[in-house]
């Protein structure tokens, strides 16, 4: 099992839990508890790679007949995530799985978890490779370009123009055909796989181990002779397919080149396809490993952004809380001196020191009073801006 092609917000599961889930009760009564169809859920779980009950297997669940034991998923294989990735429906039903831990252990029935052992394991399953003189069964992976080539060879020879001639039909574009068609076939036996395609004039490829996608250059050593094709320097048609070719991993984000080999004076590109799809089968597994490191250290860095921005919130509550604590004594004190006031006048009234008409007096008493009792923090709840320890 392996992860898939899905929506964005599709989540990981492991094989065994969702293996448990597709034997653990009739299709029809599983599908209603994701709202699919029984059928969707079949062709679902087909997809994922998961293995379904045999037919008649739930009448003899009822009936009390022997059963067969429910598979186990398979050994994680090099460059596997040992996860499923899933529609986001079945968080509902199954526990979201955790990512592999950097640290492993990386081991299963088919992974060594010493990468010089995969090496050495890989190397004798794929055991000696021929490179045959022409494509004779094309891998899958360069199928849909093969195709494409064929009807861009029967556009130009009804219409001669260059802008129709296949991309690929020099001496030396074949020989790359050739030698991307052989790796990937024995990758495709080792259980992987790889594809090629055409970008603006140029071939794409990529070997794909497990779960891991490796980038592939397969170019010319060297300085050779170019021509303009379509806006583009192209190496020129009539090159030898004896030119010296180079195939490496793409180049990571730092530029470096991890992996590469070349024709040499012993031994041409054709001659080394085994060790090749060994080290392409070691580099998936490694970089699949590096990439659970990566994860985690993002992840780390997340975390950490995450508690900077908690902490940079908190002292801005507490600057706040400390504002608006300022402000309720600004705003007693306000209202204090507005009841003092009021007093003082009702005193100097009384006293004789002023006339003023009873009406207008207690008009205003009211007034003063009702707009002491606004701003006073403690009537008008504004206390409680900072009456709790500020929470992020």
């Amino acid at each position: 099992m392996s992860t898939r092609y899905g929506s964005w917000n599709d989540i990981l599961v492991l094989p065994e839990d969702l293996i448990a889930f597709a034997w653990s009760a009739p299709m029809r009564d599983l599908a209603a508890k994701l709202d699919i169809s029984d059928v969707g859920l079949r062709k679902q779980l087909t997809n994922y790679g998961v293995p379904l009950p045999p037919q008649g297997y739930w009448n003899k669940v009822h009936a009390g007949k022997p059963l067969p034991f429910r598979p186990s998923p398979p050994p994680r294989r090099p460059g596997q995530v040992g996860r499923v990735k899933v529609d986001p429906r079945y968080a509902k039903i199954l526990s979201v799985a955790e990512a592999m831990p950097s640290s492993g252990p990386f081991a299963s029935a088919i992974v060594p978890d010493d990468l010089d052992d995969l090496f050495r394991q890989e190397l004798s399953a794929v055991g000696s490779v021929t490179v045959a003189k022409a494509i004779g069964v094309p891998h899958r992976g360069l199928a849909h370009l093969l195709r494409q080539e064929a009807r861009r060879q029967e556009k130009f020879l009804k219409s001669s123009w260059e802008t129709d001639r296949p991309m690929f039909d020099s001496p030396l574009s074949k020989r790359c055909l050739r030698i991307l068609n052989s790796l990937f076939l024995v990758l495709s036996k080792r259980g992987h796989d790889g594809d090629a395609y055409e970008y603006s004039g140029e071939l794409r490829a990529r070997a794909i181990i497990g779960d891991t996608y490796l980038g592939l250059n397969l170019a010319i050593v060297g300085k050779h002779k170019k021509v303009r094709r379509n806006g583009y320097e192209r190496p020129a048609p009539d090159l030898p397919a004896s030119t010296t070719l180079a195939l490496s991993l793409a180049a990571d984000f730092d530029g470096r080149v991890s992996k590469s080999w070349q024709d040499d004076a012993d031994n041409r590109l054709e001659d080394k396809i085994a060790v090749i799809a060994a080290e392409l089968i070691v580099a998936g597994e490694e970089k699949f490993r590096k990439s659970l490191k990566e994860a985690e250290e993002r992840a780390e860095e997340v975390r950490q952004e995450a508690e900077r921005q908690r902490r940079k919130r908190l002292e801005e509550l507490n600057q706040q809380r400390l504002d608006n604590l300022r402000m309720s004594g600004d705003l007693l004190r306000r209202a204090q001196d507005i009841r003092a006031l009021v007093e003082r006048v009702r005193m100097a009234i009384t006293e004789g020191s002023a006339e003023i008409d009873e009406a207008r007096l207690t008009a205003w008493e009211r007034w003063a009073l009702r707009e002491a009792d606004r701003i006073d923090p403690i009537r008008s709840g504004q206390f409680l801006t900072h009456l709790d320890e500020p929470s992020a």
